[in-house]
């Protein structure tokens, strides 16, 4: 059963906690200004801005259990500043060169000085994290949250990294990935509030779970705008295609088209050419796009997004009603509510 949608929160409400933020960012890379070699490019980087949504998950989860957004706000900056340790060295990892519109850090300087620049800024968030740590009821419960949150999104990198010369992929093994690189983070961000404002382990864990959900629900609703979405909203059709990335749409289509004794030697051909990598073309895509619709594919996945959604608010709304327990919802919901 679908979960009723909440009455609709403004951008604004979120508007002070987004203000805390920066000043609170502004404030902490202040204190890193020597040699300038290493900290420009850091400065460089948050200069672009972005959502900043993972501190405020910080900031609400601490206030949704009791806490105090002062008390949060160090860990939700050092939570920011892993997030971008993982941008640098992903965008050297995939070559990119453009990050929020601009010449990636790589780019801009050279790959030595990127590393070296996303190496530092996990010596300050570790800082920072000790700043709001010692507000914790069990300070080393912080602590483990973001370690554990670091690991495990080096882990699901390498088991991204190493799908792609795989052809025996899963989808259970993507699910296992996606929840490392992606949901993990927005996991460890309301671990570390929740901690912060001295939850007991029963809400932590659901607040855990609500964010870890909805962090696998944005990442199959990503995969299935680049198969649907328009180069409108900042989607290339088929780009994920083009690249042979190991989506569950494209894993689950293969073992569809395995287990079907009578599927058509072209849809055997185009999966042949998609794991061979870089063989297929954008004249290739509807094709694609049509063995995906005849297999109930993206059918599917919508209503794997929709499961996964709805079980993440019912999580969330196992803590009491307050101010910011809506204010996580209405975050969460705009997160899914993205098209770009």
């Amino acid at each position: 059963m679908t979960t009723a949608a909440p009455m609709a929160i403004s951008p604004e409400a979120y508007a002070p906690y987004q203000h805390d933020v920066e000043q609170a960012l502004r404030s902490a890379l202040d204190e890193f200004r020597e040699p300038t070699w290493l900290y420009d490019p850091v400065h460089y980087l948050f200069d672009g801005g972005g959502k900043r949504v993972r501190p405020v998950l910080t900031l609400l989860a601490c206030e949704a259990v009791g806490g105090t957004r002062q008390a949060a706000l160090p860990a939700a900056i050092a939570v920011e500043l892993l997030h971008n340790f993982t941008l640098v060295h992903d965008d050297i990892m995939d070559s990119s060169e453009k990050r929020r519109g601009r010449d990636t850090v790589h780019v801009k300087w050279d790959t030595n000085v990127a590393i070296l620049s996303g190496d530092v800024m996990m010596g300050m968030a570790l800082r920072l994290l000790m700043r709001s740590a010692q507000h914790a009821p069990r300070p080393l419960d912080v602590i483990d949250a973001f370690s554990t949150g670091l690991i495990e999104v080096c882990d699901g990198q390498a088991l991204d990294l190493a799908f792609m010369d795989r052809r025996d992929v899963t989808p259970e093994e993507y699910f296992a990935m996606i929840e490392r690189k992606t949901a993990r983070l927005l996991e460890m961000s309301v671990a570390i509030g929740a901690n912060v404002g001295g939850a007991t382990n029963g809400r932590v864990e659901s607040l855990r779970t609500f964010a870890r959900d909805i962090g696998i629900a944005f990442q199959l609703q990503d995969d299935v705008l680049d198969i649907i979405g328009s180069e409108q909203f900042g989607k290339m059709p088929g780009g994920d295609i083009l690249e042979g990335k190991r989506t569950w749409l494209m894993l689950e289509c293969t073992r569809r088209v395995q287990e079907r004794t009578d599927a058509s030697e072209q849809h055997r051909q185009l999966l042949d050419a998609f794991y061979a990598g870089a063989t297929l073309t954008k004249t290739d895509v509807p094709a694609v796009l049509a063995m995906l619709h005849e297999y109930n594919v993206i059918t599917d996945a919508t209503a794997l997004v929709e499961r996964y959604t709805n079980d993440a608010f019912a999580h969330l709304h196992t803590l009491p009603s307050t101010p910011a327990r809506d204010l996580l919802e209405g975050l969460g919901r705009q997160l899914m509510e993205r098209r770009s």
